[in-house]
């Protein structure tokens, strides 16, 4: 009886230490596939950030030929308005210009 106690607790020595080596395996394992998690999400998340950055630079190319072309209506505008404006003043320095000649020649007649 003492010698089957005896096979028992070596038994019970021997399945704990299979226990804790299993379990630092398993520990090993389990590491290796959290740095493996960890740098598969580090890959997609600097792909993401990737990603984000040209639709920013596709966003900031859209912007600026959005921008350029408002400049480009404004400044036909500012062109077709300033043409207008000559062409008044001139008709206005011409209506002037005849209003002073009408005045200088009805002063002459009148005396």
């Amino acid at each position: 009886m003492l010698e089957i106690l005896n096979k028992v607790k070596e038994n019970q020595q021997e399945a704990k230490k299979i226990i804790f080596t299993a379990s630092v395996e398993a520990e090993k394992i389990i590491q290796g596939l959290l740095l493996e998690s960890k740098a598969e999400n580090e890959e997609a998340f600097l792909a993401e950030i990737d990603k984000a950055e040209k639709r920013a630079d596709e966003l900031q190319k859209s912007s600026s030929l959005g921008i350029d072309l408002e400049i480009k209506q404004i400044l036909s505008n500012a062109e077709q308005q300033a043409k207008e404006i000559e062409i008044k003043a001139k008709v206005n320095h011409e209506k002037a210009v005849n209003d002073i000649l009408d005045m200088i020649f009805n002063r002459r007649e009148k005396k």
